[in-house]
This record gives C-alpha cells, sequence and structure tokens, in this order.
C-alpha cells in the first residue's frame, strides 16, 4: 500500500470501501477498494477470489480495469482504474 495514496472515500459497501486514490510515483488516480477480511483464518472470501480471478481475464473497453492487488494485514485491496461516473450517473445523464 505503501505505492499508494488515499484521497478520499467515495462509495461504501457490503464488503468494503472504495477511496478514490493515486499512485505516488506515476500519479495515476485510481479507485482503490479496501475489502475487510472477517477473520485470518477463513482467510480470502470466495466473493473477493472470483471477482479477482474474473478481472485478471477481463479485458474489455466496457469493463472497468483491475490494475493491481494487494494485501495488508487483515485487508485485501484491488486497485483498479478510476471512473468519474458509475453506471447509473451515466445512464441518467445520457437518457435525459
Amino acid at each position: 500500500m505503501e505505492d499508494y495514496l488515499k484521497i478520499e472515500k467515495i462509495g461504501e459497501g457490503t464488503y468494503g470501501v472504495v477511496y478514490k486514490g493515486r499512485h505516488k510515483a506515476t500519479g495515476q488516480i485510481v479507485a482503490m477498494k479496501k475489502i475487510r477480511l472477517e477473520s485470518e483464518e477463513e482467510g480470502v472470501p470466495s466473493t473477493a477470489v472470483r471477482e479477482v480471478s474474473l478481472l485478471q481475464e477481463l479485458k474489455h473497453p466496457n469493463v472497468v480495469r483491475l490494475l493491481d492487488v494487494l494485501m495488508q494485514e487483515s485487508r485485501l485491496y484491488l486497485i483498479f482504474e478510476f471512473l468519474s461516473m458509475d453506471l447509473k450517473k451515466h445512464a441518467f445523464i445520457h437518457l435525459k
């Protein structure tokens, strides 16, 4: 996580929190999804493993890109390309 700087919280869901961040070396703006791991004995949730596996394989211009996967203490961070809006906001703007 030392390569990234958290800028602000941009969302929260069942499994964790999403932050807007910046890669310290390149300045690239990213989305940092922090997944809470309930206990060390259980390890990484199967839903997170599936998400990582699929996103590492999936390369499409209409799907957000997974850039990096990091572990820090009892947290899993998925680093994604940052998009200025989600699908709901995009649809709202373009369906007026």
